[in-house]
Order: C-alpha cells, then structure tokens, then sequence
C-alpha cells in the first residue's frame, strides 16, 4: 500500500511533536518521583504515628496536646534515633521549634559533643533494651549557654518485643547543679577558714614571748589535754631553735590541773628543750600540778621551780648575765 502524500506528516512536524512527547514524559517521570517521596515521608509518619499510638490511644492532634501539658521535656526517638514527637517543654528549652527536631537526629540538631552524649546514651538504653534512670547529662548551645539535664530513658518494643524506639523525660537541673557547685565552694572556703581559725587558736593558746636575748616565756592558760601538749612542745622547741634561746620560763598559774600523763609529757617537753641548750623554768605551779609532776616517777632534782613569773624572770635573767660574765672573749 503506498503511503497517501496528502495525509503524511512533514519530518519537521514530526521531530516537534516528538520532543513535546519526551518533555511530558520527563515532566510525569518527575512527578511520579515526588509522590513516591510523600509516600515514604507519609510512612514514616505513619510509623511514627504507630509507635506512639502505643503509648497514646487518642488522635495525633490530642497525643500533642497531651504532650504539651507535661511541664517536664519529653521526646520520643525511633530506633535509628530520628525523633517521632517531642513536646512544647523539649523545643522551647532547646530554643528550637518542633517541626525542626522531628525526624531529624541529635546531630542534625545539637553542637557535636552534646549530640555525641545524646546518641551513646539513648543508644545504650535501646541496644540493651534497660531502662536507665537519673542520668544526668550535659547540653550546651551554639549560643555558648549550657547545663545540665536530668533524664529517666525507657525503651519501647513492637509485639514481638524488639525494640523500636525509646522515650525520655527531661528535668533541667541547671539551676540545682549550680546552686550545688556554689555551696561546695562556700564549704571549701568555710573549712579553709576554719583551719586557718584553728591554727590561729592554737598559735594565742601556746605564746611564745621573747622577752629579753635568749629568754623566752610560755604563759599557758587553760585546760592542757594531749594534743595541746603536743602543740606545746612543737612551739617550744621551735622557739628554742628559731631564738637561740638559753632560758624558757614555763608559766602554769593558769593551768588548774593537769593529769600524771600530761604531767608526764610537760616534763619530756622540759627534757627536748634540754637537748637544744635551753633551761626550762616553771612557775606559777598549783599544788595539785605538783602533785601530778611527783606522780610520774620522774627525776625532778633538775627542774627549776619557781613561785611566779616575776621570780623566773628575774632568775633566769640574772643566770644569763652571769653566764655572759663568764663567757671567754674571742680575740680578732
């Protein structure tokens, strides 16, 4: 059959009409393209939808209105971390909005240290399928702000009881964490000035006075128990050492008793500032002091005891004058 010259279409016409073909189908391609993107989208919200439904028996209209009236943060995550829903709490503490965070993963969202706790954390909780509880983390914004939050993390699981997500609620504690870093200070700085109180104590309860070139006075007041006399003998010989003294007047007229063990360590005190070239004088002693001195079974013949602090100054300053008569001079 011959093709009818009237009714053939020029080669020209046909090329057109052949590209305008090739558009349409490019232009169908692309759509088709785009309505199988919404439909996996409308999946996984479906999806999500379903895993909250789990938890939720109303609409999704009401499961975010519910949401939003907890005044503690709450988020739920699928098992590959994507967020499913979070409440008005969660998005306004984090400053961003909800439609931002939801299907979106920490560190789509969050500095990468904060996103890399989030994800260790979340990912323990639903690796292991445990619920983890009180776990206090750390945040902090690309605005420089920071803190802490207080997170009880529970896993969820489908029918067949693997898990497929997890949902967490969330406590700031900023506040309470720095009001509790504050008060660790104030101790810090409480118990430094106790000590250094004590030590100032201790330092006016055993003076130390240099009254005259080598002669020091120890007036002691007070009740004496074992750590005062330990303190007592540690200022003593320090004294001795740091004055060079030759005489040390020990005053008890304020002491009103002491027992034979302290009495006991008073005259070990006497004997070590001995062994450093100093000759201890006791005054002022009442008769049950002595009485406590005799108890101990210690040799006494070598102790100077004088009435008062006027008689052992007067001798031991007369001793050191002598003593400074006597003394060889060095020629040059």
């Amino acid at each position: 059959m011959q093709p009818d010259p009237e009714n053939e279409i020029p080669l020209g016409e046909q090329v057109v009409a052949l590209r305008s073909r090739v558009a349409e189908l490019e232009q169908e391609l692309a759509e088709a393209r785009r309505g199988q993107e919404k439909q996996r989208d409308g999946m996984q919200v479906d999806r999500g939808d379903a895993l909250l439904s789990r938890f939720f028996s109303v609409e999704p209209s009401g499961q975010i209105a519910l949401l939003d009236a907890i005044p503690a943060m709450v988020f739920f995550k699928d098992r590959d971390h994507r967020y499913l829903a979070v409440n008005k709490a969660y998005a306004e503490h984090y400053r961003i909005s909800a439609d931002r965070i939801i299907g979106k993963r920490d560190e789509d969202i969050f500095v990468p240290e904060v996103a890399r706790s989030y994800h260790d954390n979340d990912e323990a909780i639903m690796a292991d399928g445990t619920p983890r509880l009180n776990v206090e983390l750390r945040w902090r914004l690309e605005d420089g702000s920071d803190g802490w939050t207080l997170e009880n993390n529970v896993p969820f699981r489908d029918a067949s009881g693997r898990v497929i997500g997890m949902v967490g609620v969330v406590v700031d504690m900023t506040a309470r964490k720095r009001m509790e870093e504050a008060l660790r200070r104030t101790e810090s700085d409480l118990l430094a000035s106790q000590w250094r109180l004590l030590e100032t104590i201790t330092a006016l309860s055993t003076p130390l006075l240099p009254i005259d070139h080598g002669v020091l006075v120890l007036p002691i007041v007070g009740h004496l128990d074992s750590a005062r006399s330990s303190q007592l003998m540690a200022t003593l010989l320090q004294g001795v050492q740091r004055h060079n003294a030759e005489f040390v007047i020990i005053d008890l007229t304020g002491v009103p008793l002491i027992d034979s063990s302290i009495a006991g360590h008073l005259l070990r005190t006497v004997q070590a500032a001995t062994l450093l070239g100093a000759q201890c004088v006791l005054v002022g002693m009442s008769a049950a002091t002595a009485g406590s001195l005799a108890s101990t079974g210690e040799a006494l013949e070598e102790l100077v005891l004088l009435r008062d602090l006027r008689a052992g100054v007067r001798y031991a300053l007369s001793r050191r004058r002598a003593r400074t008569r006597h003394r060889p001079m060095t020629l040059r």
